[in-house]
């Protein structure tokens, strides 16, 4: 009887030390967490009547804070974001400013896809923006 329940004791750690083997070996790789949606961002107005970024991602239903810094020297621009892809319906626009300067938005965004412009520029100078 006293060799029988040795044995499920050495049965049992061998288990335990196997499990905690297996979950530790992990192989050194670090897992990349997904970036969460921002909750500030900046998209710069660029030479050439661009935009630095045509696809922007922030954080849905929490206040968000856009800066347009304009580097387009001497040219003015603005931000509008619509809620149509038509671009009809404004959600929230920047003032204009001729550059060098900066104009910031304040908005909270519920989930869902917006696109943005340059009024002063709108076939060259769009995007997209999700809400996430």
């Amino acid at each position: 009887m006293r060799k029988a329940g040795k044995l499920l004791t050495a049965a049992a750690l061998a288990l335990t030390l196997a499990a905690l083997g297996a979950a530790c070996a992990g192989g050194g790789e670090e897992v990349e967490e997904p970036a969460a949606p921002a909750t500030s961002l900046t998209i710069r107005a660029v030479r050439a009547l661009k935009w630095d970024r045509q696809k922007l991602t922030v954080a849905a239903g929490q206040p968000v804070t856009i800066t347009m810094v304009n580097e387009d020297t001497g040219v003015p621009h603005d931000l509008v974001i619509y809620r149509d892809p038509a671009r009809t319906q404004v959600v929230a626009r920047t003032g204009q400013c001729t550059a060098p300067c900066q104009e910031e938005l304040r908005v909270t965004l519920p989930a869902g896809k917006y696109y943005y412009n340059c009024s002063i520029h709108p076939v060259e100078m769009r995007g997209e923006l999700e809400a996430k």
